[in-house]
């Protein structure tokens, strides 16, 4: 329905508004030049059923519908197409010279004003120098945020009522512009600055390890998040975690760590980066000599890589080569034929279904272990194994047996 059409006309609401509240919804409906009728008569051209209709509203409904006097529609249509008329500057400037904190809430409980204007009515928030969830009504603000940008609320309601929650919101769906709002909260902001409660330690943990967190917040997250900055990918603020001796175990383990970090570090950590470290030609040729088992465990290595590695006829890095799970199929192949390595073949996430289940008549512990944990294993073959006590848990922790039980709805004990 084109909602224009009805400037000059009347409305009828039967129930309450939901979004809005009555003065709102009164206000823009005179932007529109709509007048709101008390009660059904002939100027009536829109009948809106809101909420709570009262057992007067819910007969009148009825006979309205019967009678068909006027178009009925449900409220949050019309509620929705109102709220594209608020004026985001003057409702700010309202809003700030009035300091109408309940007026606020109600706004930032309205999930039809854009995101743009959310965010700005967030920093007006007064959180009374209190935490997110220490009282009703900074738990209603902290619920609406995460109300608002958490995609899959039905399943999950309780979920804006816990700390664990924003975390997960940002984990899931954060992005640049929800992630610096939610850091500049005076409750978080206070914490970011002063560490002192224990139960912000999620939230911050995930706006650290999250890939749109600006640089300028985790500079300010360095101090006490060292660690969890030397795990992301790609790397930020390397040079100052470089300085930290604490996390140069963490960053040789880092795939994106730069060539002069890799100068920097490799006398101490050569073998684990090596093993880690995104690689091209120069520092295949640097870690073939000094570490080759590792670099065959290596999941950046190219097939002509990986032919070098098998040339060397090392049975450690042939070993750690077929349990890569970058090996190519004219790789896994060769390793197959061979007859040896089948355990770790067994482990491989990337060989094919038919050396797995041929792997699978092997009469070897070890390698019908690796297949029960492999999660490229065929499902038909991991329901064998967890018949077997021998590989039942490892069965039983395997992630894409796990999804297979969830995705068909198998009881499993």
């Amino acid at each position: 329905m084109n909602y224009t059409e009805l400037t000059g006309k009347s409305i009828l609401l039967l129930g309450k508004t939901r979004a809005l509240n009555t003065e709102e919804f009164d206000t823009l409906l005179k932007v529109h030049k709509i007048k709101r009728a008390k009660s059904y008569d002939q100027e009536v051209s829109l009948i809106i059923e809101g909420r709570m209709m009262n057992p007067y509203e819910q007969e009148e409904s009825a006979r309205l519908y019967e009678t068909g006097e006027a178009p009925i529609i449900e409220l949050s249509q019309f509620e929705e197409w109102l709220c594209q008329s608020i004026e985001p500057n003057r409702l700010l400037m309202s809003l700030k010279l009035s300091r109408n904190q309940e007026r606020l809430v109600d706004f930032l409980q309205n999930p039809y004003i854009t995101d743009e204007l959310f965010f700005k009515l967030l920093h007006l928030y007064d959180w009374q120098n209190e935490g997110l969830f220490d009282n009703d009504t900074n738990r209603d603000v902290t619920a609406s945020i995460i109300g608002r940008f958490y995609h899959d609320l039905d399943r999950n309601h309780n979920v804006q009522y816990a700390m664990s929650g924003l975390a997960h919101l940002i984990e899931r769906y954060g992005n640049t512009p929800l992630i610096e709002a939610i850091s500049q909260l005076a409750p978080i902001a206070r914490e970011i600055k002063t560490p002192s409660d224990r139960s912000y330690n999620g939230v911050l943990d995930a706006i650290a390890l999250h890939p749109d967190t600006p640089v300028s917040l985790l500079r300010l997250l360095l101090a006490e998040r060292s660690e969890l900055l030397a795990h992301r990918v790609p790397l930020s603020l390397e040079t100052e975690l470089l300085n930290i001796e604490k996390v140069h175990p963490i960053l040789a383990h880092n795939e994106s760590l730069s060539r002069q970090g890799v100068a920097l570090l490799s006398e101490s950590f050569g073998d684990v980066i090596a093993a880690h470290t995104l690689l091209d030609e120069a520092l295949f040729e640097h870690f073939f000599t000094l570490y080759p088992r590792q670099l065959a465990s290596n999941p950046s290595l190219s097939e002509s890589m990986q032919e070098r590695l098998i040339r060397s006829e090392n049975d450690e890095v042939l070993k750690a080569l077929a349990s890569n799970g970058a090996l190519s199929t004219s790789r896994c192949t060769d390793l197959y034929a061979s007859g040896r390595f089948s355990a770790a073949l067994a482990a491989n996430p990337s060989l094919p279904d038919t050396m797995l289940n041929a792997l699978s008549q092997s009469n070897d512990p070890s390698v019908l272990g690796a297949l029960a944990a492999n999660p490229s294993t065929p499902i038909d073959l991991l329901f064998q194994l967890s018949l077997d006590q021998r590989f039942e848990r490892s069965v039983k922790t395997n992630p894409a047996f796990g999804k297979h039980i969830q995705t068909h709805n198998i009881g499993w004990n």
